[in-house]
């Protein structure tokens, strides 16, 4: 029997101290990987919750036939889902950190678009407020396995984001993109020894850094 998530008193306790009756959801997949972009999903729920959703986990816990199952769950039954992304030539442009938050910012937006601003409240997954957002914020450490919107986040981003990387290993084969979705592995550094990095490839992260294109 799965365990039922304990976020939605979590974030009953969000609604009733904020006052918002909408919550959204934001975090991301992919900011440490040297290869691939980092994807963010913002996910709007309400306070009425679909028991389905409470299958929902911070996604590094869940196994990824249990993640897709519950992806399209996820988009039944949330107000909205939206994601953003930013791709390696954008993170190279400023940093790691600034690309995902930018990225943040523009799911939030997305999210949220159709209600009222006053009415929801941004539920970030870290300690990063994110710059410019036109409604309010709350920061939450673990805010994937203590709030059920940011759980819910978490799953569509990494869903999407290893769809993605499958992708990138048909276009890029021989780096094992689609087992290890970009991360430093002894598998894919020595496939950059031997390949050289590829244009999915973070030119400034080590130890893609210095390498020929």
């Amino acid at each position: 029997m799965a365990v039922r998530h304990k976020g939605r008193s979590f974030d009953a306790g969000l609604r009733a101290a904020s006052g918002a009756p909408w919550l959204v959801g934001v975090d991301e997949a992919g900011r440490g990987p040297w290869a691939g972009p980092v994807v963010v999903a913002a996910v709007r729920l309400g306070p009425e919750t679909v028991e389905a959703l409470l299958a929902a986990r911070d996604s590094k816990l869940l196994s990824a036939a249990c993640r897709e199952r519950l992806f399209p769950v996820i988009r039944g039954a949330a107000a909205a889902v939206a994601w953003a992304w930013s791709q390696p030539r954008e993170i190279e442009r400023t940093d790691i950190l600034a690309a995902t938050l930018a990225a943040m910012r523009r799911a939030v937006l997305r999210a949220a678009a159709g209600a009222d601003p006053g009415q929801c409240l941004a539920v970030v997954d870290g300690n990063r407020r994110i710059p410019g957002l036109p409604l309010g914020q709350l920061t939450v450490v673990e805010g994937d396995r203590l709030s059920l919107c940011v759980s819910c986040a978490s799953i569509m981003a990494k869903v999407v984001r290893d769809r993605w990387m499958r992708c990138l290993d048909r276009r890029y084969p021989g780096y094992g993109l689609a087992r290890h979705k970009g991360y430093g592995t002894a598998a894919h550094r020595e496939a950059l020894l031997r390949l050289g990095p590829a244009a999915a490839h973070r030119r400034t992260f080590r130890p893609i850094r210095g390498m020929a294109p």
